[in-house]
């Protein structure tokens, strides 16, 4: 069957080029008559500035447009609608957004995030610093940008790979400006939680030469801030249906106060969570990004252009937490005694006072993102005669993300007096109160120090050929037709410590792995046995109001560490075991890369006549792509196994990785119909069909097997593999959509869609062979069931500029709504009722504006409900709960070149939270707090 799909790939490609080299040869023996033919294809060039004008433009360019696609469009030269790309995208109808700190990150489409979206740039693939196939859309400064399109449904002529929606992100080209360009502004941005203020600054300056036929143009942002978040998590919620019952997590209360618990009749059930944790994150970001634009015409017939983008975006990712075990945990030394509880009508704990041998860790957590996306692109563009158009288009890009094992997770044990909780105030959270609370100065014993850290590089090269011809046709009205290759190779390196406990428990893993050392820091505290850690390693707490906004008491502020102090004094311990042990090194089991090449070619035919006096276009395209898959990375030996008669492999050598690689490749051929009828002249029909693919994620194509005897499965040690010959996921689509444009500014649409999953790629269990030996293996497989995703989007645009009397008459509105629902075709799966991961069924914007006078004021409010983050979550299904946010900006023109503004992000400082199964079980929580931003531009 690949075979066959091979050869209808060769020969559609052969009929291509063919088809173009007959084009170019006809070319030739015509005269050039009427030969403004420059970038006959494209859409008129409408000048943007202001609100009523950036709603006109994507009006009129989804008008026009032959496929379902929403866009989003810069406001002015370098003044985009959000700050943030993933914010200004979560306004379209069907896109919801994921956040990092309150900062819009990633981005789901009609419910599908992840690998069901592509990301492209000027319609060329970006290469991302993410590890999987998503895109991080905080690494690119919004004033870079000129517009957001998202493609809903495909035409040929884009790029395959994306069930959910194809996004590209537009840049402005250089004979679009007119003449002399200069734009710069400038603000400060203040956070209230961290009270932090940082700069913004953007600059945008270009002109066109000789007569108009060469331009440049260039752009540079730049940001400081610091985020700071507060958050509250808990697991381990009292449910003897999960599991986690009486036997395991029951709450033993001292009730008559003896000082010890007299077995079973003093262990409660409780509503109080076993885990309970508080955080605060302050997270300084810092983005750098530039971009340059030539483009020369040096005759009527031929456009050059050459594009480059850089993008470079550092976080520190500080995280300081505290946390302590409210049940009696069998691993852990000493018995907790908890008194003074109150109980609910069920018989619950809802109160209670920990003392005893009261313990809380202190934690630092550290995740820094350092990464770097560059994009350098030729295109160039021959118009032979007015119905021709070919263009070589060339570019490669490279993203990184350098993390050499600088990712920290670091506990160390404090020991106070008691914990008091109370569950029973009404509030969201319990009342939590910590006696003494933690300071630097007190005494904390060393527990758990683990460095880890992914570096991330991805390349791509990707190459067109592409041509359009319109023929002397009253029906056939064009053609488009192209080649492409594409090549992409993602590479991991994994480093990790090799035990972070190594001076856990007052030195047992060193005497354990051999180490002698200065054992002169141990002390006792309770049963414990633990490395007292000097006090200049402990920093104070640099934070107040903690998860300001939210009634219940919670503990005082915290102190951090120094990490590079507290690795000093490892070595003073020890520094061998401090380097083996502790300090992150390359972990060979979790390092390779995945390289993919695609081979494509489509051709699409525009149809275009009327129906009963209506004009109509049909647009008929069918894209065939060639993928070779290839892996390579470190795995253990499976041949080089002997298991004893217990069950234990001999120590022959077989731990020792050795490089291998695994290829696979297959074939798709996505046939696609676009369909549009002008019932009026405002009035407009569509309807799409298509078959859609996405990639398997990266994880799964990675070379894997990594053997386990510790545990047996039906008798066989364990097996975990991955599988470079993993095929698509695939889908059949539909969209239908009535547009009413009763203005330049003003529209009201309705649609709906469906998508049709065939299966799943997800693992799978079952006994293998591998090597002479059987497992039982764990392994990514296409699943036998798929699922139906389905839903509706409606959107309405009122400008009031024609309709009210001055003042009034600045005023206008966006509203849209979109429903999503999903429907697994596995039976297991379907009578659970859970939806698709990340999916709100329910989300909206309503965005009120107005731009009269020289001001322009917006309020934007966005909407989703809950959706499912893990339906295997401890405890059950962990959702995170609906969330709104209200935004704002204004500014003022005080003459034609210069203008004043102002911001807000989050005005309300709304919570984030998520619970397990049941609302009243708050498994996260968390407060961003509210960005403001003064600033000025200026436009020459």
């Amino acid at each position: 069957m690949i075979n066959n799909k091979k050869n209808y790939l060769s020969l559609l490609i052969s009929s291509i080029l063919a088809t173009s080299v007959n084009f170019a040869w006809a070319a030739e023996q015509q005269l050039l008559t009427e030969v403004e033919k420059n970038n006959q294809e494209e859409l008129e060039v409408i000048e943007v500035t202001g609100i009523r004008s950036s709603i006109k433009e994507s009006n009129f360019r989804k008008r026009e447009a032959t496929t379902v696609v929403d866009i989003v469009v810069a406001d002015d030269i370098g003044k985009f609608p959000d700050e943030n790309l993933a914010e200004s995208l979560q306004r379209i109808p069907g896109i919801t957004i994921t956040r990092n700190g309150g900062e819009g990150q990633n981005i789901l489409v009609r419910g599908l995030g992840g690998g069901y979206n592509i990301t492209t740039l000027n319609g060329r693939k970006l290469a991302s610093e993410n590890s999987g196939r998503d895109f991080n859309f905080d690494t690119i400064a919004s004033e870079l940008v000129s517009a957001l399109q998202v493609y809903k449904s495909p035409e040929a002529r884009l790029i395959e790979g994306g069930i959910g929606a194809v996004v590209d992100i537009e840049t402005r080209k250089p004979l679009a400006q007119d003449g002399f360009t200069l734009s710069a502004s400038a603000k400060g941005i203040y956070e209230s939680r961290s009270g932090d203020i940082h700069p913004h600054a953007s600059l945008i300056i270009g002109d066109k030469f000789n007569d108009d036929t060469f331009g440049v143009l260039f752009s540079a942002a730049y940001s400081k801030k610091t985020l700071r978040a507060d958050t509250y998590s808990a697991s381990g919620f009292f449910d003897e249906e999960e599991g986690w019952g009486a036997d395991s997590a029951g709450v033993p209360v001292d009730v008559n106060n003896n000082g010890e618990i007299d077995g079973q009749s003093e262990i409660f059930a409780s509503k109080i969570p076993s885990y309970m944790y508080f955080a605060n994150a302050q997270d300084v970001r810092e983005r750098l990004g530039a971009t340059l634009a030539l483009q020369w015409q040096p005759s009527d017939t031929l456009d050059i252009n050459f594009d480059a983008l850089y993008s470079r975006y550092n976080t520190d990712g500080h995280r300081y937490q505290i946390g302590f075990v409210n049940y009696d945990e069998s691993w852990t030394p000493g018995t907790p005694v908890f008194t003074d509880a109150e109980f609910d009508d069920t018989g619950r704990v809802v109160a209670m006072k920990q003392t005893g041998n009261t313990m809380v860790e202190l934690l630092n957590l550290t995740n820094p993102r350092k990464s770097d996306t560059y994009q350098i692109a030729l295109n160039t563009k021959w118009y032979p005669t007015d119905s021709l158009t070919l263009a070589v288009d060339l570019a490669h890009s490279k993203a990184e993300n350098d993390n050499g094992g600088d990712n920290r997770f670091i506990v160390a044990r404090g020991f106070i007096d008691s914990i008091g909780i109370d569950y029973n105030t009404g509030n969201m959270l319990p009342d939590v109160e910590l006696s003494p609370g933690l300071t630097a100065d007190q005494s904390y014993g060393a527990h758990y120090s683990r460095n880890t850290g992914t570096g991330v590089e991805d390349k791509i090269n990707d190459f067109k050929f592409t041509g359009t011809f319109r023929p002397d046709s009253e029906l056939l009205t064009r053609i488009d037709f192209g080649v492409t290759y594409l090549k992409q190779t993602k590479g991991q390196l994994e480093y990790a410590s090799k035990n972070a406990s190594q001076f856990s428990n007052g030195g047992q893993y060193l005497i354990r792995d051999g180490y002698e050392f200065d054992d002169s820091t141990v002390v006792s505290t309770g049963d414990f046995n633990l490395f007292e850690i000097p006090s200049d390693v402990f920093v104070p707490a640099n934070f107040d109001n903690f998860l300001d906004g939210e009634n219940s008491k919670t503990p005082q502020p915290w102190p951090s560490f120094d990490y590079d102090k507290l690795l000093d004094y490892y070595r003073t311990i020890n520094a061998a075991a401090t380097d083996a042990s502790i300090v992150a090194s390359l972990s060979k089991s979790g390092t390779y890369q995945v390289s993919e090449e695609v081979l494509t070619a489509y051709a699409q035919f525009t149809l275009e006549n009327t129906f009963a006096t209506m004009p109509y276009m049909l647009n008929l395209g069918i894209r065939g792509s060639q993928t070779d898959v290839s892996s390579a990375g470190s795995v253990y030996d499976l041949s080089l196994i002997e298991l004893q008669p217990d069950g234990q492999p001999l120590e022959n050598g077989w731990r020792e990785t050795v490089e291998k690689s695994f290829d696979g490749d297959y074939s798709n051929i996505l046939p696609s119909m676009n369909f549009k009828l002008s019932i009026s002249d405002e009035l407009i029909y569509r309807f799409s069909a298509a078959k859609v693919i996405s990639r398997p994620s990266l994880s799964y194509l990675r070379p894997w097997l990594a053997p386990n005897f510790s545990t047996y499965r039906e008798g066989l040690p364990q097996l975990s593999m991955g599988d470079s010959s993993l095929t698509p996921e695939e889908a059949n689509q539909a969209d239908m959509t009535l547009e009413w444009y009763f203005g330049d500014s003003s529209s009201l649409s309705a649609g709906v869609f469906i998508k049709d999953l065939e299966s799943f790629i997800d693992y799978v269990e079952m006994p293998v062979e591998r090597e002479g030996g059987r497992y039982f293996a764990s392994f990514p497989s296409k699943s036998a069931y798929g699922a139906t995703i389905k839903g509706a989007e409606f959107a309405y645009q009122q400008s009031f500029d024609e309709l009210l009397a001055e003042p009034f008459n600045g005023l206008g509105f966006q509203l849209n709504y979109t429903y999503v629902d999903s429907n697994y075709d596995d039976p297991e799966l379907k009578e659970a009722g859970l939806p698709f991961k990340g999916m709100s069924k329910n989300s909206y914007n309503a965005v009120l504006y107005y731009e009269q006078y020289g001001f322009q004021a917006r309020l934007a409010y966005n909407w989703r409900s809950k959706f499912l983050s893990d339906p295997e979550a401890w405890g059950g299904a962990y959702w995170i709960s609906d969330y709104g946010q209200l935004d704002a900006s204004f500014s003022y023109s005080m003459n034609d070149h210069v203008t004043v503004f102002a911001e807000a992000s989050n005005l309300t400082n709304e919570r984030y939270w998520g619970y397990i199964k049941q609302e009243d079980q708050v498994s996260y929580l968390e407060r961003f707090g509210t960005q403001l931003a003064v600033g000025i531009r200026a436009s020459f």
